[in-house]
């Protein structure tokens, strides 16, 4: 750009300065090399950047490298045609903005500058991602609730053939009262015993199955409430134990965690379901790992949805880990892992990790897991963390 067609704009832009100051939106213009050549009062008020500081510097050499380069690339498509964009100030995200930009130029259609207006749409920004991850989460309890509505139909028929179990053990308890008098037929005694084994083992996999449809399905959970998650694991520590092995289960939970929101007894089926295929996945002598920790889910560009991670509102989380040191899943048995009904477990329900996500998700809380070939299986979940103020 020449000075002199750089002080005709300068003047022309003093002209006019009283109405543009005035605008409810950013106004800014820049050289070709993307130097600051003018902005309004609304951008030097809404950054709390002094104009002597934007004047004659590019964007990077203002707010630093990183989301500026998009904010670059966009200037140069401006220069052949209109752009319209969204643009981001931070990452984490502190502002956002729809930005449009176009190319000024002389008498023969040259580009000279580039002039942008950028309107502060940061509450509706975060309003419509919020709407995306509620849009989400939605989507995945209306399907949980149709497995519950299923549930409904598998309960009529679990409960068909449960009765059918108990006729068949009626049938067998009789036949050994008639052993106890017939001592020729004694050699039928292990026949018997063999099919009231398996008879009670169905009977112990169909209650286990319902209980735990029922349990996750259930319509009208207790509200979440602040619970101090080191008393809940002291409680459930002698079942945990059980489940694992005293030796084989190690804890680390600070003693300074901040509260967890979440109904007890639905945190309390998450552990012992994620215990329970932890101590599977490692093994007679693997070990099994609870950690928690406080984490904070920052706003960041281009998370919507996120490429990994939990699909959360930003925010104050605890993360609770439950880290085996098995074999390790697949990602092809990974990525059903949490379907209903899939189990790589001989005689498994293929409900417990289905039904986690499903006590997350009602908790509005996050399930995600980690795991590769050789080298374990984590799963963790994110619940909300209580507010401070509210428990003091």
């Amino acid at each position: 750009m020449t000075t002199g067609a750089q002080e005709e704009l300068t003047d022309e832009l003093r002209q006019h300065r009283a109405i543009i100051d005035e605008a409810p939106a950013n106004i800014y213009v820049k050289d070709l090399d993307g130097r600051y050549l003018f902005v309004n009062a609304e951008l030097v008020n809404g950054t709390g950047i002094a104009a002597d500081h934007y004047l004659g510097h590019t964007d990077i050499e203002i707010f630093g490298p990183g989301y500026t380069d998009v904010w670059r690339r966009n200037d140069l498509r401006a220069l052949d045609g209109r752009v319209d964009e969204i643009e981001v100030i931070g990452d984490p995200i502190e502002t956002v903005y729809r930005s449009l930009k176009f190319a000024l130029r002389d008498g023969v259609g040259e580009p000279y500058a580039l002039c942008g207006i950028s309107l502060d749409v940061t509450d509706r920004y975060r309003a419509e991602r919020a709407r995306g991850v509620a849009e989400r989460r939605l989507a995945q309890l209306e399907g949980i609730d149709g497995v519950g509505r299923f549930a409904s139909g598998l309960a009529h028929d679990l409960k068909n053939t449960l009765s059918a179990v108990r006729a068949l053990v009626e049938l067998a308890i009789e036949d050994a009262a008639e052993l106890r008098a017939d001592a020729t037929r004694l050699e039928a005694q292990g026949w018997l015993e063999t099919v009231l084994s398996e008879a009670h083992a169905a009977v112990g996999r169909s209650t286990d199955q319902s209980s735990r449809l029922l349990a996750a399905t259930q319509s009208a959970p207790t509200l979440p409430e602040p619970l101090d998650l080191a008393g809940l694991l002291g409680t459930v520590r002698p079942l945990l134990r059980t489940i694992v092995g005293d030796d084989r289960l190690r804890e680390h939970v600070p003693a300074d965690l901040s509260t967890v929101l979440v109904d007890a007894g639905d945190l309390e089926r998450v552990l012992v379901n994620l215990v329970t295929n932890a101590a599977q996945a490692a093994g007679p002598d693997g070990c099994v790992d609870i950690t928690a920790s406080a984490v904070v889910i920052e706003e960041r560009i281009g998370t919507d949805p996120p490429p990994a991670g939990p699909d959360l509102d930003p925010g104050r989380y605890i993360r609770i880990e439950v880290v085996d040191d098995g074999a390790g899943m697949t990602p092809e048995v990974l990525e059903q892992a949490r379907h209903p009904l899939f189990t790589t477990k001989r005689g498994g329900s293929g409900l417990g990790l289905w039904s986690v996500q499903a006590l997350v998700l009602r908790n509005a809380g996050a399930l995600t897991i980690d795991s590769a070939p050789g080298r374990g299986t984590v799963a963790a979940v994110w619940l909300p963390a209580a507010d401070p103020s509210a428990t003091s």
